[in-house]
């Protein structure tokens, strides 16, 4: 979120992954405070960490594992430059093929490392990830500059493919996750692979077995057979 001041100073607020914003009315009591559907629909006494206060609303930030972030940027130039380092979003058109096999070349990390990070492509989360490369048949620990071209359009069309349908059922409600109008997500039951360790692989002729490992704290699902 990015608040614009009078002062032409700008705010950048980013949730993290358990951040809520708390309105209050200092004339009368809210039913509810949580902008948002996560967590307690009232303001909880701990981790309330920065407080905006206006003539007749206060607004808390309440963030319990601290993963979000308030930053101030002085002008739009410097907002501007903010954003530069950040690859671009997967339904960009920028995200192209001549985007990803340059950006590849030589690069020895994994492709999936590749997806979860941002300076790359821009909202590509965990479970998208995973289920972004059984899609496209790849093994998430695969060298990027060992992609070939077929293989980087695949990764470009399902990313594009697996987010829609993403955001056609609502997103992934594995725990608490609900959208803008209290209701969960159900793309959780279209996964292939995520969570779905020791399971047998649901592609068509493979006889494979999903199997989980963690690297950096993350864990990547993939299909030991048919993910090459």
């Amino acid at each position: 979120m990015i608040i614009h001041f009078q002062n032409e100073d700008y705010c950048l607020i980013h949730l993290g992954m358990s951040g809520t914003i708390h309105i209050l009315d200092k004339k009368k009591p809210l039913k509810f405070t949580n902008t948002s559907f996560y967590h307690s629909p009232f303001l909880p006494k701990k981790h309330n960490h920065a407080e905006f206060i206006f003539d007749s609303l206060k607004v808390i930030y309440n963030d319990p594992r601290r993963f979000g972030f308030f930053e101030i940027i002085n002008n739009y130039q410097d907002l501007q430059k903010r954003f530069k380092s950040m690859g671009p979003e997967p339904f960009s058109d920028k995200f192209n093929l001549n985007y990803v096999v340059n950006y590849f070349k030589k690069k020895n990390k994994d492709i999936k490392s590749f997806l979860l990070d941002q300076r790359f492509v821009s909202g590509i989360g965990n479970i998208y990830a995973s289920e972004i490369l059984f899609a496209s048949k790849i093994n998430p620990f695969k060298k990027a500059k060992r992609l070939n071209k077929n293989e980087c359009l695949n990764i470009i069309f399902n990313s594009k493919k697996i987010l829609q349908q993403a955001i056609n059922k609502g997103g992934s409600s594995i725990r608490d996750f609900k959208d803008v109008s209290g209701n969960k997500g159900t793309f959780q039951k279209e996964f292939k692979v995520y969570q779905q360790d020791g399971a047998d692989c649901s592609r068509t002729n493979c006889k494979g077995i999903i199997k989980k490992k963690i690297t950096s704290n993350r864990s990547t699902f993939f299909c030991v057979s048919c993910q090459k």
